[in-house]
């Protein structure tokens, strides 16, 4: 099934790629649940709208995330995405300050900045061709351009500083892409096997940068340590009430260092990949090109946006979320419960995994 999909050519226009990725979903799938295994454990797979939502809307906590494989949790560390219950809370509460609305806007010509020298660029990279025209791999300055975003905006360093970190992060999936459907056995992690070293190499690097950025912020504890996110983070890991213990929503260095691998991931993959895509798109629709660009130059001129402005383009809004809704950058989301329960007319029984397939929900007329 798997091979006779990797056969098939798909038109551009034609934004259906399940079946080129996910063939077998598409082939069980009959408008019911269905149980299939991922190595040694049952997944229940959901098409069902309430039952998902049940699932995800879970303040009773009858709902955890799965384990993660020990190779995503090195690159994506236990931070915001992983962590759940109480330690949840108190990360999302020392996170939540960085991304208020008034710190938004204060990013917004960070945002604007680096987007000029990405267009400088592609104008110079046109400039060598006498047509005027040249092929640009968008997908690779987009990934450059979050990148510059989030190292800047959210810890205060440059793209060549937190480089680094991205690199090994790609290093570290491509480790786990290869080793994903792998058996993990018991106490195996522990053994010094040639992933499981490069593993250890590149965890131990990726820490040895972090703390090259975070260092410099310690140093300067006098002066305060930043109202960016690495600031409120540090400060949270550091402040002290009149000298006794820690208050309650205190980081560890550990926990500093997880939140850190998460927004460097999180905090430019995801948005890069929309960026390629929604490009990609309005390569297929030029009218839309027109329509948007009609959009920008009467809400901002020929100016620069501002935060204001940008909250008024309302069918540039339409046109990322489409994107989304097309090309997300996740497949699935994955839940087990805690007991044995029942949800809708299925009795799922502790620890079964259960898998959301949110692009197929997102194509259900």
């Amino acid at each position: 099934m798997k091979a006779e999909a990797d056969g098939a050519a798909l038109d551009a226009r034609d934004h259906d790629y399940l079946r080129r990725v996910v063939p077998h979903f598409l082939a069980w799938k009959d408008g019911a649940p269905f149980l299939y295994w991922f190595g040694p454990q049952p997944r229940i797979c959901l098409f069902d709208y309430e039952s998902v939502r049940q699932v995800l809307w879970n303040k009773s906590g009858h709902f955890t995330k799965t384990d993660t494989h020990p190779t995503i949790l090195a690159m994506l560390g236990k931070g915001l995405v992983l962590v759940e219950g109480t330690d949840w809370v108190r990360h999302r509460r020392v996170a939540n300050p960085a991304f208020a609305m008034d710190k938004l806007k204060m990013m917004t010509t960070t945002m604007v900045s680096c987007a000029e020298r990405l267009i400088r660029e592609c104008e110079e990279l046109a400039a060598t061709n006498k047509s005027g025209e040249v092929e640009v791999e968008f997908s690779r300055h987009f990934q450059e351009l979050t990148a510059e975003v989030i190292s800047r905006t959210a810890f205060g360093s440059s793209y060549k500083e937190g480089k680094e970190v991205f690199r090994t992060q790609k290093q570290l999936l491509a480790l786990a892409m290869a080793t994903l459907l792998n058996l993990q056995l018991p106490g195996f992690k522990y053994l010094p096997t040639k992933n499981n070293r490069l593993k250890w190499m590149l965890e131990k690097k990726m820490r040895t940068t972090l703390m090259a950025i975070i260092q410099p912020r310690l140093a300067s504890k006098g002066s305060g340590f930043g109202d960016d996110l690495l600031g409120l983070m540090l400060e949270a890991c550091f402040m002290t009430e009149q000298g006794e213990k820690r208050d309650e929503l205190a980081l560890t260095m550990d926990e500093i260092i997880d939140e850190c691998k998460t927004f460097f991931f999180a905090g430019h993959e995801t948005t890069s990949h929309l960026l390629t895509w929604a490009v990609f798109l309005l390569s297929l629709h030029p009218e839309w090109q027109e329509r948007l660009r009609e959009e920008v130059l009467r809400e901002c001129g020929k100016a620069n946006p501002t935060a204001d402005m940008l909250s008024k383009l309302k069918e540039m809004t339409m046109v990322l979320l489409e994107t989304l809704r097309l090309y997300g950058p996740v497949l699935t989301m994955l839940r087990k419960p805690i007991s044995d329960i029942r949800l809708g007319s299925l009795s799922i029984p502790k620890g079964t995994g259960i898998m959301i397939p949110i692009p197929i929900l997102h194509r259900d007329k």
